[in-house]
């Protein structure tokens, strides 16, 4: 049995080690009317498990929240998550680092490591910052885990 810490509480989830889709709309703190919506677009797909099957569960690993959190912080924000979704889907992010997801108004998402924040702050542009860190923190030793790969194995 894995575990992932939310809020200071540590939560169980089901073998083989992925987050239970309730968990994983816990920790981004979105819906799961939302996180349901975003997988069935593409932009957020459970990356453990599908869940497709009689009695299937989506399982979804620390990406994938963080990328779940992402595009409910843009939502918030009132950026149109219908232009970011599918750039942040393809999106390759460096879990177990200091990192900040930036989405551009014209719905361009990049990474940027945390050092170069105070050089992207420099240049004048609409940007809308998403801080990966605090997330990573609350997902805890599972977030280090798949760094390393050792649970991608079914």
């Amino acid at each position: 049995m894995s575990r992932a810490w939310c809020n200071g509480e540590v939560m169980t989830q089901t073998p083989p080690g992925g987050i239970a889709a309730t968990a994983a709309c816990e920790l981004a703190r979105v819906t799961y009317r939302q996180l349901d919506y975003w997988a069935r677009r593409g932009w957020v797909s459970p990356s453990v498990d599908t869940g497709l099957g009689r009695a299937g569960r989506r399982l979804y690993d620390p990406s994938d929240v963080v990328r779940l959190a992402a595009l409910g912080h843009f939502g918030q924000a009132g950026l149109d998550v219908g232009r970011l979704g599918p750039a942040l889907a393809d999106l390759d992010l460096p879990l177990g680092s200091d990192f900040l997801v930036v989405a551009e108004a014209d719905g361009a998402v990049a990474v940027c490591p945390a050092e170069r924040l105070r050089t992207e702050l420099a240049k004048p542009r609409a940007r809308v910052f998403f801080d990966a860190t605090a997330l990573q923190e609350r997902l805890g030793p599972t977030s280090r885990r798949w760094v390393t790969g050792a649970a991608k194995s079914a």
